[in-house]
């Protein structure tokens, strides 16, 4: 895919930050088609301002330290320098852990995982008359959010963001070769809150292993999920498939420098390009290694078998567009060539079965005229006796 057509796939780009080591504080992108700065042209900004008792006061996102039952007040100043009025529509919502492998603050995923027993969304709200905020030309805005930290909550870390977007944006543009582009910024501001302190320990756990399509294209899953109240970083996997009892690896797939939301979890893809996919018994062995300066560096080890029906694995490489050609079903022409044949000595039977049953009509019409002039003839030759006697 071109450049400009992945471009023109983008919707939305939110900030981002990543935790640990030390978040970046919000940043707009949008969908320009050369490499001037993202705020260019983005038409308004968002600061952060200083919620006071952070865990680092120098952090450009929301870096809250909390005890379990305190509420809090955070606020954020909406820049309008433009000469129009604009209108800022803000949200909250619960960091997760998209399918790259880095922490995602400007979408909320469909499901979260079965770990994560308290979500930002649920404990933050922001003040009413600010989620929509108007700035007239030339102004600025400080709007509001409050956040009540559980009574039951536990050490940790909870991690989500404050998502900005300017209505209206969106309109078609095109540049000076023509080609359609709609622009559009966002910003997302993280927003961390940890709990007392941080945990002792992270831990990965190997879900499952599923297959699918990862952008129209075949893969093997193996489900990661992180089942503690932590950010884990410095992440680095190895995954390998074979067949199972052998040893010989099929598809390996290696990714660095991943992140994970608190717990949450996410498909880690083992691509197989080209190749088909195939029913049988496969085994998955794979690594994963936490280098992060919160701990003591952290390795995870599986190994795990599963199954491929033949089912999954036609619809796999009937949908996947990296699949140019299907594997020869000879069976399959066998059976249709046998069929064929069978319908052919079919129609040639009930042809020739026809033929012989107009031959036997035929020639017992001609029997049956043969014995009629027979009968008049001796009828005939009877009645000229018959008119001979009267005669004499």
């Amino acid at each position: 895919m071109t450049r400009i057509g992945w471009k023109k796939k983008l919707v939305a780009l939110g900030l981002t930050v990543l935790c640990l080591g030390g978040m970046r504080g919000p940043i707009a992108y949008g969908d320009n088609d050369d490499n001037t700065s993202a705020n260019t042209g983005v038409g308004y900004s968002v600061q952060k301002v200083d919620p006071g008792n952070e865990v680092n006061d120098a952090s450009s996102f929301y870096d809250l330290a909390v005890k379990p039952g305190e509420k809090r007040t955070i606020k954020a100043k909406l820049v309008n320098p433009s000469d129009e009025e604009i209108t800022i529509e803000s949200k909250l919502y619960t960091a997760s852990t998209n399918q790259n492998g880095e922490i995602s603050y400007s979408s909320q995923p469909d499901e979260f995982d079965d770990s994560l027993k308290i979500k930002l969304t649920d404990i933050g709200e922001i003040t009413s008359s600010d989620v929509k905020a108007t700035l007239k030309p030339n102004s600025d805005k400080t709007i509001s959010a409050t956040i009540q930290v559980p009574k039951d909550a536990k050490d940790g870390v909870i991690l989500g963001s404050w998502y900005f977007e300017k209505l209206g944006q969106g309109e078609a543009d095109k540049d000076d070769k023509g080609i359609v582009i709609k622009n559009k910024y966002s910003y997302a501001m993280a927003i961390k809150l940890t709990v007392n302190k941080e945990i002792e320990t992270p831990n990965l756990n190997l879900l499952s292993v599923t297959t699918g399509l990862n952008n129209y294209r075949k893969v093997i899953n193996a489900n990661i999920q992180n089942d503690q109240p932590a950010v884990v970083s410095n992440l680095s996997m190895t995954a390998q498939v074979m067949k199972k009892g052998q040893f010989d690896v099929l598809y390996e797939n290696s990714a660095e420098s991943m992140i994970m939301a608190p717990n949450s979890n996410f498909p880690f893809p083992v691509f197989l390009g080209e190749e088909q996919l195939k029913a049988g018994d496969y085994t998955l062995k794979m690594t994963a290694k936490a280098v992060d300066p919160k701990w003591e560096a952290k390795t995870w080890e599986w190994t795990q078998d599963f199954t491929i029906t033949s089912e999954e694995a036609r619809k796999l490489n009937e949908e996947a567009i990296n699949d140019p050609h299907q594997e020869t079903q000879w069976w399959l022409y066998a059976l249709i060539g046998l069929g064929i044949v069978l319908i052919l000595g079919l129609l040639l039977f009930l042809l020739l079965k026809r033929r012989k049953r107009k031959q036997r009509e035929k020639e017992e019409a001609e029997r049956r005229r043969r014995k009629k002039a027979k009968q008049k003839k001796a009828r005939q030759k009877k009645e000229k006796l018959k008119r001979e006697e009267t005669k004499s």
